[in-house]
């Protein structure tokens, strides 16, 4: 996995989004996370793990505190994490649980957590892999090959986690590296040959026992002396045959005895089995009288039905009002907006005024139509030269023109008074119409509160009466009347398993009455004496045919399980042939041997050698040759996990102690040997992880100056195999030693970040 940008937003100390674009890189493998403490140089490594697990990088850290501090309650926190995996390229966005401003009106709402992830395909298409929290965290684990826990142990380790797979315990390490390894399959072989070792032995131990119960039912030893006797009884029944052919006749009068004795055995055979019958009812007894109680609830349920129903349709009804009252306030709203703007409109200009004008004006117009009529016809009358009746003048050059402009004027002003009062009349249609709107909005609004007085009336009584009806019922509380009112739906399978126990049990007692009836005075037959009897009042040849047909029968029986018997011994060998080996591989596998190991912890422990041979270069490097990393060779109880258990060897005192005896800084760098380890030998096993990022979260500054010297060489040494390689730290050596730096801003208003490479 190499990261290729992170984008925090409102994260942590990070206030606003926050990008950082790893590809900036370009080809440095080895860079430093640098900042003041505090800043936000963890919160980096919180991101990461985030947004690919929903989990910050450490424990002590939850969800929770992962919002900003500076962040408003308009903005959502949010990590969006583009990596590539395998030559693919991947985003996986996630959004932890946050408060945050409802989208309308006032106050707050709690948005729950949310997670994608997308594939960018290389021709720019999103093909969409998980849009759940716990969808995208196993499509995660499925891409990179193991989950969170591992995730910090190996290539983000951040702060007091990396050291977890060097402390940890065998059952521990065993689970981290079966995930790692993929050993999985040694777990199901083991399994499998115990397994198929286990079906052996029973079909062995199945074929035995029949073989066995066979010679006993047979009553012999072996299959020869059984052979032998059915051929001596061959012969004896072939002269009992002769005998017993005279006297068949005889045996008639006790055969019939024996059969009346045998119908009474079978009479009383009968009544034992009802008895039996009856003890199973007697048994069922509690659980039909539970039935019975509950049939009861169910009844008082029943009868509390309809106030029930009818209080929760009132409370519908109720609901409903409320919600026809809040249209109608946002209708009435509306409608007087309405009002407001046309009442506003209409005081612009005063519409009396303009109808007085023009009635004067066309009063005036009236009066100049006559004159201009009369002053026409006299024009029509004038002569030239002689005086004019109106104005005494010998010349006439204009008759009647100067009156009929003013007319003319006059018609023009009439027709805008017409068309302005006209656009008056329209903006008192449009007034009237929003007050009647208006009007009939506040009647509704009025109707609509006066309904929900009604039907808040109405629920209030509804609710009184079903709670006095609930008092007064057997049921203690709301809850166990709910309980029993849900449980109608199973009154009638409930009733029919108490009808149905009745007609057994009354069914049973007329049977038990009849045959006590007929068994009355009498006893259970001897049936061996009447045998006798048959035998004795019979005939001889009676006897000898009985003989004859229970030797044949016998003879039958005997050949019948000799042919068993040796079709038996041919499967015992099989069996016996065919679980050797695997009985042995099986044991063997599972720890039955001389070091108490099974073969799946026999695959771990060749695998752990490797990783600590391989972390050891590192370590004797790291320590100036003072320490090594050894597996644990005691031997313990073989049901649990063994031979994964970590020692350390000091070469100052010759002498293995436990991993958990090392100072701060030496488990600092000999769990980072480890990881390294790790990460090496992953690539190496066909099948393996690859792991080209490594994130490594503080602890240099509890190195020495030559232990420091030696561990940045091996990370220097990881980095040039193409791996990158990352540190957060203080010390100030490193920022130094490594050119290519994230530095953390922190300001007053949130943190900010910058690569300087």
């Amino acid at each position: 996995m190499r990261p290729l940008k992170l984008v925090m937003t409102a994260f942590g100390p990070y206030a606003n989004e926050e990008t950082i674009d790893f590809t900036r890189l370009g080809d440095n493998r080895f860079f430093l996370i640098t900042g003041p403490t505090g800043s936000g140089k963890t919160t980096i490594l919180d991101a990461i793990t985030f947004a690919l697990y929903g989990t910050p990088s450490g424990d002590l850290r939850d969800n929770r505190s992962l919002r900003s501090d500076y962040a408003t309650p308009d903005r959502k926190t949010e990590v969006r994490f583009t990596f590539r995996n395998r030559d693919r390229a991947y985003e996986v966005t996630r959004t932890p649980e946050q408060v945050l401003n409802k989208q309308r009106g006032e106050g707050t709402r709690t948005v729950p957590a949310g997670a994608s992830l997308v594939e960018i395909l290389p021709e720019g298409d999103r093909k969409v892999l998980g849009t759940s929290n716990s969808s995208v965290t196993r499509a995660v684990e499925q891409l990179l090959g193991f989950q969170a826990r591992q995730f910090r142990q190996l290539m983000v380790l951040p702060q007091g986690e990396f050291r977890r797979f060097l402390v940890a315990d065998s059952k521990e390490r065993k689970t981290i590296l079966e995930t790692l390894f993929k050993t999985g399959q040694y777990s199901a072989l083991e399994e499998a040959l115990d397994a198929r070792a286990k079906t052996l032995k029973k079909e062995y131990e199945e074929c035995r026992q029949k073989y066995q119960l066979l010679l006993e039912s047979a009553g012999t030893d072996n299959p020869a002396a059984l052979k032998e006797r059915i051929q001596e009884e061959k012969q004896q029944a072939k002269a009992l045959e002769a005998q017993a052919a005279e006297a068949q006749k005889a045996s008639a009068a006790a055969l019939e005895a024996l059969q009346q004795a045998q119908q009474l055995a079978h009479t009383f055979q009968r009544w034992q089995e009802g008895q039996k019958r009856k003890e199973t009812l007697l048994q069922q007894a509690p659980a039909i009288q539970e039935l019975q109680q509950k049939l009861q609830w169910l009844e008082e349920a029943l009868k509390l039905h309809p106030i029930y129903d009818r209080t929760r349709k009132a409370k519908a009804r109720l609901d409903a009002a409320e919600g026809l009252l809040a249209r109608a306030r946002e209708t009435l709203k509306a409608a007087q907006e309405t009002l407001r703007q046309q009442l506003a409109s209409a005081t612009e200009t005063n519409t009396h005024a303009l109808q007085e004008q023009m009635a004067q004006v066309r009063e005036q117009l009236a009066r100049m139509t006559a004159v201009s009529g009369e002053t026409v016809r006299m024009a029509q009358a004038l002569v030239p030269g002689k005086p004019c009746p109106v104005c005494g003048s010998p010349d006439h050059p204009h008759p009647a023109t100067q009156t009929r402009q003013a007319q003319e004027e006059l018609a023009r002003k009439t027709q805008a008074m017409e068309a302005k009062i006209a656009q008056l009349n329209r903006k008192q249609k449009a007034l009237e119409k929003a007050q009647t709107e208006a009007d009939q909005a506040a009647g509704s609004c009025q109707t609509a509160e006066e309904n929900l007085a009604a039907a808040q009336k109405a629920f209030e009584a509804d609710r009184e009466a079903y709670k006095t009806a609930l008092e007064q019922s057997p049921f203690p509380d709301q809850h166990s009347f709910v309980a029993a009112h849900k449980a109608l739906p199973s009154k009638p399978l409930w009733q029919e398993q108490v009808d149905r126990y009745r007609q057994q049990t009354d069914s049973l007692q007329g049977e038990l009455k009849l045959l006590g009836a007929q068994l009355k005075d009498k006893t259970p037959p001897d049936l061996a004496p009447l045998q006798e009897a048959v035998r004795q009042t019979g005939s001889a040849a009676h006897t000898l045919a009985t003989r004859t047909g229970a030797l044949q029968e016998t003879l039958r029986r005997e050949e019948a399980s000799l042919k068993q018997l040796e079709k038996l011994e041919k499967d015992l060998s099989r069996l016996q042939e065919a679980y050797g080996p695997i009985g042995l591989l099986a044991s063997t596998a599972k720890g039955d041997n001389s070091r108490k190991l099974t073969f799946s912890s026999f695959v771990l422990q060749a695998v752990l050698d490797d990783v600590l041979e391989t972390a050891n270069l590192r370590l004797n490097k790291i320590s100036q040759g003072r320490y090594s990393l050894y597996r644990s060779q005691d031997i313990v109880d073989a049901r649990k996990e063994q031979g994964l258990g970590l020692e350390i060897m000091d070469a100052f005192t010759g002498q293995a102690r436990a991993v958990t005896t090392l100072s701060g800084g030496e488990i600092f760098f000999t769990s980072l040997s480890l990881a390294l380890g790790l990460s090496d030998v992953l690539e190496s096993y066909a099948g393996g992880l690859h792991l080209d990022t490594i994130l490594v979260d503080e602890g240099f500054g509890s190195l020495d100056p030559e232990t420091l010297d030696s561990a940045i060489s091996a990370l220097l040494e990881i980095q040039k195999g193409g791996r990158l390689v990352g540190i957060i730290s203080h010390v100030a050596e490193l920022k130094e030693r490594i050119s290519a730096q994230l530095e953390i801003i922190p300001t007053n208003q949130g943190s900010t970040t910058r690569f300087r490479v």
